[in-house]
Formats: C-alpha cells, structure tokens, sequence
C-alpha cells in the first residue's frame, strides 16, 4: 500500500554535554541512602500462620494449632518500633466444657503488640498481643503470645 523509505532522525547532543559514562545508582537522587534501607529492614511485623510477615493486618489468626483466638477487624493507631495499638475485635474460644465444645465469642477490644523479638529469617516481629476488653462490666487483660 505505502511505498517508500521512512526516515527518522536522531539528534544528540555534542561536545562536552555528552555523558561517557552512566551515572551512578548512589548519585541518584531517588537511589536510597543506607540509613532508609535500614529504616526499611526495621519495620516490626507479626508472623501469620502461613505465608510471610505482615504490616498492620486487619485480621490475624493468633492460635495456629487450633483456631481458638484471633483478632478481627483491627484499625491501628499507631504501628512503631516497640509497640503497635490498635482497635478491634477479639474472637475466642470459651472452651467451655471443653475446646471442641466451647463456643466462640467477641469482644470489642484495645490491642497492644508488645515484645519485638529479632529473628533471623524475618527481622523484627511482635512477639506478644494484649487485649484490653470488658464482659459484663469487668474489665479483663489477656496476652497472647505471637509466632515467630
């Protein structure tokens, strides 16, 4: 249909404008410094069940072995390097007679992630969770402890 050559022309600069050699990664000013990799590496996270570590979950399974307690529908507040705070639901297990009988229940709860652990495999983890709720007009505290 077309006949022809099509032409396109490539200016370049001349002179002492013409770079040589590319710039380096660490001139760049979008390349991280080694204090923001650090900053990076340090973020603490919790350790699900399956799959990696995670920032600020909504919702996270805290008894592996037999799904009695987990936290539900958690809004953080604050997500730091010693402690996290959070507000959701606690969802247990009475384990009343027994686990396989009990039944579960929900508390409306403040969350505190406490304990950073180091690992070698992921960093830095919360290894504790606090919850702060209220049945009935007592006011109850239980810890859990968080894979690492």
């Amino acid at each position: 249909m077309f006949g022809g050559v099509l032409a396109i022309t490539l200016f370049l600069p001349t002179g002492a404008a013409v770079a040589r050699d590319p710039v380096p990664a660490s001139a760049s000013p979008l390349a991280p410094t080694s204090h923001q990799t650090q900053a990076v590496k340090a973020i603490v996270r919790v350790l699900p069940c399956l799959g990696l570590p995670e920032v600020r979950p909504a919702n996270y399974l805290m008894s592996c072995a037999d799904a009695n307690a987990s936290w539900k529908k958690v809004k953080w507040a604050s997500w730091g390097a010693k402690t996290a705070l959070g507000t959701g639901d606690l969802y247990q297990n009475d384990c009343q007679p027994n686990c396989v009988s009990g039944h579960f229940h929900t508390y409306l709860a403040r969350l505190v992630l406490s304990d950073v652990t180091r690992t070698t495999k992921y960093g830095l983890l919360y290894s504790q969770a606090t919850f702060s709720y209220s049945v009935k007009g007592k006011h109850l505290t239980e810890t859990f402890g968080l894979a690492t």
